[in-house]
């Protein structure tokens, strides 16, 4: 059987903290994993800087639920799904990006938990396993599936090894010249061909 590992934000939807960092402000919470490769410092990071301007979890939430699927990336996605057994990897929230799957006709989405005090604020999160995403893919390897992963950032590396073929899609120059056994694709329609032709010669 053939299976797709697919990142979240930066290939099917835009950035939610990017849009955060537009509806405040606050500059420092554009940073995001083309940027910094570890997930867990990022996420202190963010988290800290959210504490100090006391942007409460409630304002993030509400631009979560405005984000809008980049255009064609419902039909791509639905095309995928009718041909191919899909799985959204992600390092966002699932109490945070709901709205966002609902838009995406309800995928199947491994990702985490943001953790919200009593004060309304983001105090930690809530991992559903370190290496989610590439041991998904490796697992998938153990199951004799023909394995394909997609991803834009760096906190993607670890499933692109692991797939039997990795795809960046949209990604940054320094990203992509730094990991050129990666193919490369920036449209919805050159990148489902490619994975067509990478299952249809079965590796």
């Amino acid at each position: 059987m053939n299976f797709i590992g697919i990142d979240l934000e930066g290939v099917l939807v835009p950035e939610i903290w990017i849009a955060l960092a537009d509806k405040t402000g606050v500059s420092e919470l554009r940073l995001t994993t083309k940027d910094v490769g570890d997930y867990k410092e990022l996420m202190k990071k963010r988290i800290e800087v959210l504490n100090n301007h006391n942007i409460k979890a409630s304002t993030l939430f509400d631009v979560a639920k405005k984000i809008e699927p980049f255009e064609g990336a419902i039909n791509f996605l639905n095309r995928l799904r009718q041909k191919y057994q899909v799985i959204i990897l992600s390092d966002t929230f699932i109490n945070l990006s709901k709205p966002i799957f609902n838009k995406l006709a309800n995928p199947t989405v491994f990702c985490h938990r943001l953790i919200v005090d009593d004060f309304g604020m983001i105090s930690g999160i809530k991992l559903c396993i370190e290496n989610h995403k590439k041991l998904t893919l490796k697992y998938m390897n153990k199951l004799n599936f023909n394995t394909i992963a997609i991803g834009d950032s760096l906190n993607d590396i670890g499933m692109l090894k692991e797939a039997k073929a990795g795809i960046f899609f949209k990604s940054t120059a320094s990203i992509t010249d730094k990991y050129r056994s990666f193919y490369r694709c920036d449209d919805y329609k050159t990148l489902e061909n490619k994975i067509d032709i990478i299952f249809e010669r079965n590796f």
